[in-house]
């Protein structure tokens, strides 16, 4: 099944919205954001500016672009503001990963979960390797192996051209 019709059958369980398929790219972040369990203004300061990124990269790359203020305000309630339910997320993790995107995409989504990772932490003091939390690392270890399983397919494609 393709990406769209996958996200169609996603839309009519979860009353998604039609322009939430466009920010599929977010969902890694979305994880991060929510890995301890609560969503924290630093996270949401740094994923606001990868929205405004995101939506200004797509704007370059997709003619026709219908993605408004208000859909980006919708979706960041529903998920950024308002902890999603934890099957859609799951569900939307798996269609993102679904999609084969280059590795610089991975990396750049890696790099923005990376700086929510180091910029909150749920209690103080802590201690030397508890900065990141456990959840957070085997979110970053799931994306580093998707970089790499990208960049292998990659390679491969461009080997059999």
């Amino acid at each position: 099944m393709i990406p769209a019709e996958k996200f169609d059958q996603l839309k009519n369980q979860f009353d998604l919205q039609e322009a939430d398929f466009f920010f599929l790219d977010l969902i890694p972040v979305i994880n991060m954001i929510w890995a301890d369990g609560q969503n924290q203004q630093g996270e949401l300061r740094l994923l606001y500016q990868f929205v405004i990124d995101h939506i200004a990269q797509m704007d370059q790359h997709i003619n026709d672009l219908s993605i408004s203020v208000e859909d980006a305000n919708s979706f960041l309630d529903r998920f950024a503001h308002r902890r999603p339910n934890p099957h859609l997320l799951k569900a939307l993790t798996e269609l993102f990963h679904d999609h084969n995107h280059p590795s610089s995409k991975y990396e750049a989504i890696m790099e923005q979960c990376l700086d929510i990772a180091a910029a909150c932490t749920t209690h103080y003091p802590y201690e030397l390797r508890e900065r990141v939390i456990e959840q957070e690392k085997q979110l970053i270890f799931s994306l580093f192996d998707q970089i790499q399983k990208s960049s292998v397919f990659q390679e491969q494609n461009a080997l059999s051209r």
